[in-house]
């Protein structure tokens, strides 16, 4: 590593760019954590001979394109003479050295390589045109095939979450505050999936009986126009894709099959429940894995809130398989209106309230370990989902 005389804190923008064009590493680093100081992005500058080394490292893993962008629109301004090659990596704090999430290599002039002008206008995040686009497939990191354990401070958060959710369950008052989260993820669920299969869809509070309801009215041709639409958008994009215009049709003709079936009733009225196990298992994921927490006690909140949902259900679907009187006064409904569980026993699946009761807390008990398994093989899923959606053109 090389660089010039110091040089003192009280100087200006320019002094600092002369310095850094005088291969100052002190001046280059300064200038650099400036820039990215908004971002909340630490920079570590190395210059060995012609190649100019620049490691950027926050919280959570820099944004490629941004960070890349702003970093080269202030090395543009310094003119490197003496540096031809840039490699500019990103990495989250903690992470092994030797295990970077992303690297750019760019030369400081015209070459076969990307130029630092051309990251500096964010020319290459910019979707060539098809007919001049080709793909190579990269050889996975070393480290992929390597499952991730929960850290200790993942395993403290869970216990720290379970202890407070046990505390909340415990006191009939605090379950009744936290209820109406339940209540809104219950309806969101309904609402969401009203939408997708063509119902226009609110989501309301029920003041008078408690908890809640969702408003819809008759199917709309024109909802389910735009789903089409997103799907033929998807295939334009990935039609020279053979395994992606595959899954794609694949999902295309599911969603069909269910949408003019009795099939799509039962996700319009089961995904109320489905999406409280599926908020549920994003808190859990937050917590064991600290992805995009900033603070040190947002991984225990975030556990605590994936036990209340989990132990909720729990507690929800045990009573209905067991409890008589609990059983038979969910069995009336409210308000001259069947709930959930009862719709999908009786009109959907014509089987006894209690087995589908069974089925739902199966699912509840699941979802932990489901949540772990994502967390243990997500590097696979991740590599996964992009050499699936990665954009594929035979060369011409």
């Amino acid at each position: 590593m090389s660089s010039t005389d110091g040089f003192q804190p009280s100087q200006s923008l320019a002094h600092l760019r002369e310095s850094a064009a005088s291969r100052s590493v002190e001046a280059m680093t300064q200038l650099l954590n400036q820039t990215l100081a908004h971002k909340q992005i630490e920079t570590e500058v190395w210059l060995e001979a012609d190649e100019l080394h620049i490691y950027l490292q926050g919280e959570r893993t820099p944004d490629e394109k941004s960070s890349v962008m702003l970093c080269c629109r202030e090395m543009v301004q310094w003119h490197l003479p003496g540096a031809q090659i840039l490699l500019i990596s990103g990495q989250e704090n903690g992470a092994r050295e030797s295990s970077w999430c992303w690297q750019l290599s760019f030369l400081a002039s015209d070459g076969q390589m990307p130029t630092l002008n051309q990251a500096a206008n964010g020319e290459l995040w910019r979707r060539p045109k098809l007919e001049k686009t080709s793909w190579e497939p990269n050889s996975p990191p070393d480290d992929l095939w390597e499952p991730q354990s929960i850290e200790p401070e993942g395993w403290k958060a869970i216990a720290a979450g379970i202890v407070l959710a046990l505390l909340i369950l415990a006191s009939q008052q605090v379950t009744f505050l936290l209820s109406p989260v339940i209540t809104l993820v219950h309806e969101l669920g309904h609402t969401l999936t009203n939408w997708i299969f063509g119902y226009p869809a609110i989501p309301a509070f029920d003041f008078m009986h408690g908890g809640g309801f969702t408003f819809n009215v008759e199917r709309m041709p024109f909802l389910m126009g735009l789903m089409y639409c997103g799907f033929g958008y998807l295939f334009y994009v990935y039609w020279q894709n053979y395994l992606t215009a595959r899954v794609l049709l694949g999902v295309a003709i599911a969603y069909t099959f269910c949408a003019f079936t009795g099939i799509h009733e039962f996700f319009v009225i089961a995904m109320g429940h489905g999406f409280e196990l599926i908020f549920g298992g994003i808190f859990l994921a937050r917590a064991m894995s600290g992805y995009a927490c900033r603070y040190s006690a947002e991984r225990p909140l975030y556990a605590m809130l994936a036990a209340y949902v989990i132990f909720y259900d729990i507690q929800f679907s045990w009573r209905l398989i067991f409890d008589q009187t609990n059983r038979a006064i969910y069995n009336q409904g409210k308000a001259g209106i069947d709930h959930d569980l009862v719709r999908i026993a009786e009109d959907v699946w014509n089987v006894d309230l209690s087995l589908v009761a069974s089925g739902m807390l199966l699912a509840t008990l699941l979802t932990p370990f489901v949540v772990w398994g994502m967390h243990r093989y997500w590097r696979w899923i991740v590599y996964g989902i992009n050499r699936l959606f990665s954009l594929r053109v035979a060369r011409s």
